[in-house]
């Protein structure tokens, strides 16, 4: 169920985008109104990746693994909300978009850490895929990055007007962190579904 949650709010999340620069210039108001969803997919993609891995995490420790979904689950309203804010859009706030990004992603590890005191890197890498959420991380911090900076667009102006400017690769490497998180929830349901059927589930 939850690898469907991912695979949902990765859809939704792209649905949206695509809504927004499609119909961006069709009016004012719909602008704001597309503009206004392609962050809150944004956020909803981070929400699903941090909730699923949780779910794997500490399958075995439901206390654990509700505090923690609660924890991230209120977090991203927190950060849906402030998106809806119209200052939350304007151009200046680039770097203000990329730092609320950065402190929602940050906080997915906070049950990472927790899992790795309690388990070590081996068994938590097996029980979550750790290594992989700690690429898609990795992957999507650097798209944000090089849209915020603007790169290579500020070095090279009017080079890549179209092609190859800061949108189109943070949205490229989104796509490719999507890719690589959803290679590692297949892992883990897989994992997960060994154990039930061995009847080894939650025994070491």
């Amino acid at each position: 169920m939850l690898v469907g949650l991912y695979y949902l709010c990765v859809a939704v999340c792209f649905l949206l985008s695509t809504f927004f620069h499609t119909f961006s210039d069709h009016s004012p108001g719909v602008h704001k109104l597309g503009n206004e969803l392609d962050h809150l997919g944004i956020v909803l993609v981070m929400w699903g990746s941090g909730v699923s891995s949780t779910y794997f995490g500490f399958y075995c420790d439901q206390t654990l693994r509700n505090a923690y979904i609660a924890a991230i689950t209120t977090t991203a309203l927190g950060c849906a909300l402030f998106t809806l804010q119209s200052t939350f859009r304007q151009p200046s706030y680039r770097t203000v978009r990329f730092l609320m990004y950065c402190f929602l992603g940050s906080s997915l590890f906070a049950p990472c850490i927790h899992g790795l005191q309690l388990y070590g890197w081996e068994l938590l890498d097996i029980r979550m895929s750790l290594s992989y959420f700690i690429g898609l991380a990795l992957i999507n911090f650097s798209g944000a990055a090089i849209y915020a900076a603007r790169i290579p667009k500020r070095w090279y102006p009017k080079t890549f007007d179209l092609i190859g400017q800061s949108h189109n690769l943070m949205h490229l490497l989104v796509i490719l962190g999507a890719v690589v998180r959803l290679r590692g929830l297949l892992g883990r349901l897989h994992y997960w579904e060994v154990q039930a059927l061995e009847q080894t589930i939650c025994a070491s």
